[in-house]
């Protein structure tokens, strides 16, 4: 069922991009293969991400629940409205290193990336103890991992629940030049050290 459903995809989605990974069989004469990953992109989204491209990428993760376990992993861009933009997702074993770098290896194959790229991978924090962190760093050295603020503020506001404690951080975040940001830190820290 997988196979049609790839073709179908493909057909009605003309440069659709979609991989599946099997599990290594021992044996060449077995008919079937074990399903171990697969990734999507359809070519609409590529074609809208590549005329409006911004070197601006989000990841995350979520689990799957059902009878079929496993991880949905998506990366999602900015389209030129600043709204959120769907690029590509895959189904995954779990969330660690070696899938992470898998999809990220697809990624960077439909989007022409080099390991010089400059792109800005943005993630929650938690993608640093399950992989994401490690698999950009060996494809992608040049490129910027960020975390997203809104996960940020959330870790933060479980020790720090006063209102200016928020208003100070998203200060900092939304500063547009280095010499801002350096101040409004300073005025955090003056405020709270150990907060900021």
């Amino acid at each position: 069922m997988l196979r049609d459903y790839v073709l179908e995809l493909q057909a009605t989605n003309p440069d659709t991009t979609m991989k599946i990974d099997v599990c290594y069989e021992p044996n060449p004469d077995s008919p079937t293969r074990q399903f171990r990953r697969i990734y999507v992109w359809l070519g609409p989204l590529k074609k809208g991400f590549k005329a409006c491209l911004r070197d601006l990428l989000g990841f995350d993760g979520a689990f799957m629940k059902g009878p079929f376990l496993g991880q949905v992993l998506s990366a999602v861009g900015l389209d030129s409205n600043n709204g959120i933009y769907l690029l590509a997702y895959g189904i995954v074993e779990s969330e660690n290193t070696e899938s992470w770098k898998w999809f990220l290896d697809n990624i960077g194959d439909d989007l022409d990336l080099g390991r010089n790229s400059n792109f800005t991978f943005i993630s929650d924090r938690q993608k640093v103890k399950l992989g994401l962190h490690t698999a950009v760093e060996k494809l992608f050295p040049n490129a910027e991992h960020r975390y997203c603020i809104r996960h940020i503020h959330d870790n933060m506001r479980k020790r720090w629940r006063k209102t200016e404690y928020r208003d100070h951080l998203w200060k900092c975040a939304l500063a547009t030049t280095i010499p801002e940001f350096e101040h409004l830190m300073k005025e955090f820290s003056q405020y709270d050290k150990e907060a900021c």
